[in-house]
Parts: structure tokens; C-alpha cells; sequence
């Protein structure tokens, strides 16, 4: 909410910029681009976990609950992180973009803000220099995402169907562990190569899932 006022306060009111500007494009715009932003966040995700187990012995251990457990907690977790993924996109790919993208350019704007949002998790646990690689490398995917046709709500839907992705197959988010009833996620390793305790974001495999997705 808070970040919701400032883009109109500054976006809006002081800047003179429209939401149109702003990727804030037509609701009408909304369910298609934040259905699309969605299908381009789980498929790395899927990608990375899968090449996890098919190559760095990555696995999944069965866990106390059943499918009703699994899925009430999944709704759960779904209505945390999709919140959370609107903040964040507000906060680096919101007026911030926009107006820097207009000083510097879109690539240098990507650039310097995806380096931000990844120093944005350096407290988070178990950082890595090639996790927050992979995170600022995320942060160029969801930074073009932004300039896809659906706007914010583009980047928004691939947030989320990353990190849900990963929270559904129970493996941590950006090193936060999410506990999932049925299934247990082992992460297997090397961890440079499968992310280890960091989650899938924190491995190789993250990167070249990530850098496919932000190609397409």
C-alpha cells in the first residue's frame, strides 16, 4: 500500500508521468499479462529443479501430511508471496525504472537496478556470490518481463510462478525455507552446481534456467 501511494505521489503527481507510462497498463491488460508473466516464471523454475535431480542428485523425500495438508498450506504460502512479489516489482521495476530508463537508457536501468535487488538479499541466508548473480540475473529477466506488452503485471505473474514454483516442490525461495507438508526437497550438490541450502537460485543450473527464460 505504501508503495502503491508513492507511485502516485511521485510517479504520477510530481513526475507527470500517466500509467500507461508507468506499465501500469489497462486492466483489461491484467489477467493476460499476469497469466503469461506466470508460465515464464514456473517453467525455469520447473527447469532448474528438474535438471537439479536429473543431474546433481537433487530428490524428494516423502514428509508427514496428504494432498489436503499439501494444498491448504500451498494456498497458504501463495497468499505471502504474491504480495511480496507485487512489492518488489513496485519497488525495482516501478517508477524507479522507468525514470532511470529514461536518463541512462533501458539496459544500464536493468543493469543497476537488478544489482540493487540483489543486494536487497544479501541478508537473507546462506548467500553466495553466485547466488546473488543469479538473483540480479533474475532481476534483468523480471526487468524485461516489465517491458513486455503485459507491463507490471507481466513481471508480477513471473515473480510468482518462480517463486511459488519453488516453494510448491518445497525447496527454499532466495535461501527462506518453506515448509511443505508431503514432500521434503533434497538438494543434493555440488551446491555450486544445484544452490545447496540457498535453494535452486543459489546453483548453475539456476543460471542457465534463468538465462533461457530471459532469452525467451
Amino acid at each position: 500500500l505504501a508503495f502503491g501511494l508513492l507511485t502516485w505521489a511521485i510517479g504520477i503527481r510530481a513526475l507527470g508521468l500517466t500509467l500507461e507510462d508507468l506499465r501500469w497498463r489497462p486492466l483489461g491488460w491484467a489477467g493476460r499479462g499476469f497469466g503469461i508473466g506466470l508460465i515464464l516464471g514456473v517453467a525455469p523454475a520447473v527447469l532448474a529443479v528438474g535438471l537439479s535431480v536429473t543431474i546433481g542428485h537433487a530428490g524428494f523425500l516423502p514428509d508427514q501430511g496428504g494432498v489436503t495438508e499439501y494444498s491448504a498450506q500451498l494456498g497458504k504460502t501463495f497468499l505471502l508471496l504474491a504480495p511480496a512479489a507485487l512489492l518488489e516489482e513496485m519497488m525495482f521495476r516501478g517508477v524507479g525504472q522507468v525514470v532511470l530508463a529514461q536518463a541512462v537508457g533501458r539496459l544500464p536501468a536493468l543493469l543497476i537496478l537488478s544489482t540493487i535487488f540483489a543486494c536487497a538479499h544479501l541478508l537473507n541466508p546462506n548467500p553466495t556470490v553466485l547466488s546473488l548473480f543469479n538473483i540480479a540475473l533474475a532481476g534483468v529477466f523480471l526487468g524485461i518481463a516489465f517491458y513486455a506488452p503485459g507491463g507490471i503485471w507481466t513481471a508480477w505473474g513471473a515473480h510468482l510462478g518462480w517463486n511459488g514454483t519453488l516453494a510448491a516442490l518445497d525447496a527454499p525461495v532466495s535461501g527462506l525455507p518453506f515448509r511443505i507438508p508431503m514432500i521434503d526437497f533434497v538438494p543434493g550438490g555440488p551446491w555450486w552446481l544445484t544452490g545447496g541450502n540457498f535453494g535452486p537460485e543459489g546453483g548453475l543450473l539456476a543460471t542457465v534456467a534463468i538465462t533461457l527464460a530471459t532469452a525467451v
